[in-house]
């Protein structure tokens, strides 16, 4: 009885003590202190900037710490390398961008650097077995021979998980895994958990999304300013705490806006007719001043593609569109500027952002012309307007020529916002408003779009998270197939009614 009273108790999975980073005279992490217990899923915390990154890239092997120790299972790290916290340590990382080669097959994938057989001569026919093997234990119904390129997001994660087991993976971190999957793409990873978990992975999980986190997590840690300022178990806790613990105040949650009412009679800022292009066909409806209309629908509905014709980004294949009770025939995206039309896309690295310039040179590149003479620009006044702008969006950042790269996700797309509102639109459209921003952000955009409605602006927003469309919108229309199947109340919608009728499952009433 003696001796088992004194066993000693088994060691965290990970412990981090007092582990700090700086760059330069940047603190990125300052003396952080937290564990992780074995087979559980702790949630980690935090707005952009932060601190997750950072931690997460020592986890990984990414880079060291300039101070303090990481511990993985009683065995302290001394090599910091990818390849020596997972082949010596068993922690491994699945990133935001997925690292798999995809012209290779999901077997070439899953095993790769651990491949059966000689290394120069490995086995094909033993490492389908092994990837079919290892498939079926985690459940995945995938053929290992299907090249990676053909298979979505959702599936890729899913393979770079697989790829980690593979290679004897005993902590998993999860950065932002859910950041472009649906609802359903996303419990299929949530279903995957459960039986890692279950099997005694342990797991580390970043995400901004509350209720995930909420259904997820066994223990919450929480960063603020490169500092550990909360530890919580998952029942311990609500997701106001958690927030308030994470933004260092009380936001006091997303309240779901007023309903806005408009009179019919008020000429519509967008009136879209018949319009037909990629993935969508027959859309018709109507946005008035100080509306916000919110577009939903899964990801092959049509609805992003919507945008980009109404827009001008895409060319459409028929109807019309009339813009401030203008006829708009010949669209582009340049065409729109001058038409006052702003659109904010919802791929902003690709689409939004220009990442070789500076934040004040984004802010303000739709406003340059105005600022123009003889072909030069007239530095001093634009940089006092992309300045207003920045300050108007709170745009947090040291100075206005620092890179755009180096903001924070919620901070670019702030910035991306102030251009286009730079050049006072009539309509905004948005995709995706805040995928990738944290709670702060969030909070920060939401107050921004209600007062560009309430001081008469007509926005259009499309979003894959329904909870935000309920939140921020007054009307919403709902994408199915291509066609625009009902525009609905948002202040009586529900999420389980969207999907509804997103899925085809809600036979949509006669309008």
């Amino acid at each position: 009885m003696a001796a088992a009273q004194d066993a000693p108790a088994a060691p965290f999975a990970v412990s981090v003590r007092g582990l700090s980073r700086s760059f330069g005279p940047v603190r990125a992490l300052s003396d952080v202190s937290f564990d992780v217990r074995p087979g559980e899923i702790t949630a980690l915390l935090g707005e952009n900037g932060a601190g997750k990154s950072t931690l997460l890239k020592i986890l990984a092997g990414l880079q060291p710490p300039s101070d303090g120790t990481v511990t993985v299972f009683g065995e302290r790290v001394s090599t910091y390398s990818p390849s020596a916290l997972l082949d010596r340590y068993g922690v491994a990382i699945v990133p935001q961008e997925l690292s798999l080669l995809p012209d290779r097959s999901v077997a070439e994938n899953v095993l790769s650097g651990v491949e059966p057989g000689n290394r120069w001569f490995p086995s094909r026919r033993r490492m389908v077995e092994r990837t079919r093997e290892l498939l079926a234990e985690l459940d995945l119904a995938l053929d290992p021979c299907a090249p990676v390129r053909t298979l979505d997001l959702a599936t890729q994660q899913l393979v770079v998980v697989a790829r980690s087991i593979a290679r004897g993976c005993r902590v998993l971190i999860l950065d932002e895994p859910t950041a472009m999957l649906t609802p359903a793409e996303a419990e299929r990873l949530f279903a995957l958990m459960d039986r890692l978990k279950a099997a005694g992975t342990t797991m580390l999980y970043v995400s901004h999304r509350m209720p995930e986190v909420f259904r997820l997590a066994d223990r919450i840690e929480v960063l603020r300013d490169g500092s550990h300022v909360a530890s919580w178990r998952g029942t311990e806790t609500t997701p106001d705490r958690a927030v308030a613990a994470m933004v260092g105040r009380e936001l006091g949650g997303f309240d779901r806006r007023a309903a806005h009412r408009t009179d019919p009679a008020t000429a519509p800022a967008l009136r879209v007719r018949g319009l037909s292009g990629r993935r969508h066909r027959d859309v018709s409806f109507e946005l008035r001043p100080g509306e916000i209309l919110g577009v939903a629908g899964l990801p092959d509905s049509g609805r992003v593609e919507l945008l980009h014709n109404v827009f001008g980004g895409e060319r459409g294949t028929g109807g019309t569109v009339e813009l401030l009770g203008r006829p708009y025939e010949r669209r582009d995206p340049i065409a729109s500027v001058g038409r006052r039309l702003a659109f904010v896309p919802g791929e902003r690295r690709a689409q939004g952002l220009l990442s070789t310039m500076s934040v004040g040179e984004n802010v303000g590149v739709l406003t340059a012309k105005a600022f123009s003479r003889f072909g030069l620009i007239r530095r001093g006044a634009f940089d006092r307007r992309a300045a207003e702008q920045a300050e108007r969006l709170r745009v947090k950042t040291a100075t206005l020529d620092q890179p755009i790269t180096s903001l924070s996700g919620g901070n670019q797309q702030k910035a991306v916002l102030g251009r286009w509102l730079a050049i006072d639109p009539g309509v905004l459209i948005l995709d995706e408003p805040t995928r990738g921003v944290d709670v702060g952000a969030k909070a920060e955009i939401y107050e921004q779009l209600f007062a560009l409605a309430d001081r008469g602006l007509a926005l259009l927003c499309s979003s894959s998270d329904l909870p935000e469309l309920l939140t921020l919108t007054d009307r919403i229309a709902v994408m199915s197939e291509g066609r625009l199947v009902e525009v609905v109340d948002a202040a009586s919608a529900t999420e389980e009614s969207l999907m509804a009728l997103a899925t085809g499952a809600a036979v949509a009433p006669t309008r």
